[in-house]
């Protein structure tokens, strides 16, 4: 129920000062102490470092095109049949480090040119547009403009300009 005098409230209460928002996970969260005293070193002793080389899917798929296969699944029994890696020089090839750039050089599309504000402030686009509209107004007059032959009667025998306001 309301409080006698006062409005209601639209919102919820907050939790008290001793709440911590966020997820606490107990075994990573040990603070400083953790922090400190393990460290998450790598074990220089191991052999095993050898990086396996990534797949090379365009002779895999050549290779597999050349054997008849056609669907997706026969693509992938070929790749698990013949795993075909690549190279060590093509890898190190693409990896080389970025681009050398010119220092100047910009990408994107280019950034039109700022509109003047003194033309703005004299409405110079609003009238550019009032006199296009006014030319186009004319120019649909004078198509309208047609000399309409009555039909002959016994009154009238003569041809009569049509104006328009």
């Amino acid at each position: 129920q309301a409080e006698v005098g006062k409005p209601l409230r639209n919102c919820i209460t907050l939790p008290g000062f001793d709440f911590a928002y966020g997820l606490y996970i107990p075994r990573t969260d040990g603070g400083v102490a953790e922090a400190i005293g393990h460290w998450n070193t790598v074990n220089q002793n191991r052999t095993d470092i050898v990086q396996k080389m990534p797949r090379d899917y365009i002779t895999m798929n050549r290779g597999a095109l050349k054997a008849g296969y056609t669907t997706a699944r026969e693509y992938n029994l070929y790749y698990k049949e013949k795993d075909i890696r690549r190279k060590e020089e093509e890898c190190t090839r693409l990896k080389k480090g970025p681009l050398k750039l010119p220092a100047d050089m910009t990408f994107g599309i280019p950034a039109r040119p700022p509109t003047p504000i003194f033309d703005i402030l004299q409405h110079r686009y609003k009238e550019l547009w009032m006199e296009q509209q006014r030319a186009l107004t004319v120019a649909q007059r004078e198509e309208t403009k047609e000399v309409i032959i009555l039909q002959h009667s016994t009154a009238t025998r003569q041809k009569l300009p049509v104006s328009h306001p």
